[in-house]
């Protein structure tokens, strides 16, 4: 008998259908996804169905999902994207508004932009119970008018489970102009994620990962509300120009 598993906050078993399905990728539409043969068009459109099956997950467009390598590289992209994009803009507006309770992946890459001087970081207070102070974001946001690249602040934490006021920061950023970063990677295929619903949170970037929901390590997904500027950190024509390199068919090719 299988030992208990008890960690599905850290990884998930694929299902039976998902294996199909990472098995017909690579040896059914194992092809260059790019390439204007027919079998490279069916590796395509067997991606852009997927594509289409994250995107209902999501209530958003097909067209503004990104695939990326990994929950981490769909964070990075989206921290580092939009400040990118912003700086090249106005470089005065190079702060980024995060906390000391997000994912390491949101801490760490924080920490780097700001050794490094690419990013002013500021933290959100938490109070008691894990929850980070949405009103202090106003207080910041009015304070710092105009120099905001980004807010990013997750919706469900990873070791404590406690759901984040997403809603409110959302109204908060939405109310200052300011793009909304949510990692929702412990939330994404465990509780409904209807962004296309009038009573959703506003929410501009949203990341997830397909192995927390019983997918295929190595594949994560980047959802961008239209109109957010995001600077590619892997340039290349592939997916729409957000992201370069072959696409992983086969890992992203699952139900």
């Amino acid at each position: 008998m299988d030992p208990v598993y008890l960690d599905n906050h850290a990884t998930t078993r694929p299902t039976p259908e998902v294996i199909d399905a990472v098995h017909a990728g690579l040896v059914t539409h194992w092809h260059n996804p790019s390439s204007v043969h027919r079998p490279g068009q069916d590796a395509r459109h067997a991606l852009e169905l997927a594509r289409g099956q994250v995107a209902r997950l999501l209530g958003v467009r097909a067209r503004e999902i990104t695939f990326t390598g990994s929950g981490t590289e769909a964070i990075d992209l989206a921290i580092r994207g939009v400040l990118g994009a912003s700086v090249r803009m106005d470089p005065e507006r190079d702060i980024v508004i995060s906390d000391a309770i997000e994912h390491s992946a949101v801490r760490n890459l924080c920490k780097q932009l700001s050794d490094t001087e690419q990013a002013r970081v500021l933290m959100l207070p938490v109070l008691d119970g894990g929850v980070v102070d949405a009103e202090a974001l106003e207080a910041m946001l009015a304070k710092h008018a105009g120099q905001v690249a980004l807010v990013s602040v997750q919706w469900a934490n990873n070791e404590t489970g406690v759901i984040q006021p997403v809603k409110r920061i959302g109204e908060i950023c939405a109310a200052h102009e300011t793009p909304f970063h949510c990692d929702a990677t412990q939330w994404v295929g465990k509780l409904p994620t209807d962004l296309g619903e009038p009573a959703a949170p506003r929410v501009d970037l949203l990341n997830c990962s397909a192995h927390k929901f019983h997918g295929p390590k190595g594949v994560g997904a980047l959802w961008v509300r239209r109109g957010i500027r995001l600077l590619p950190m892997v340039p290349g024509a592939q997916e729409l120009g957000r992201r370069g390199g072959t696409e992983p068919a086969p890992a992203s090719d699952t139900p």
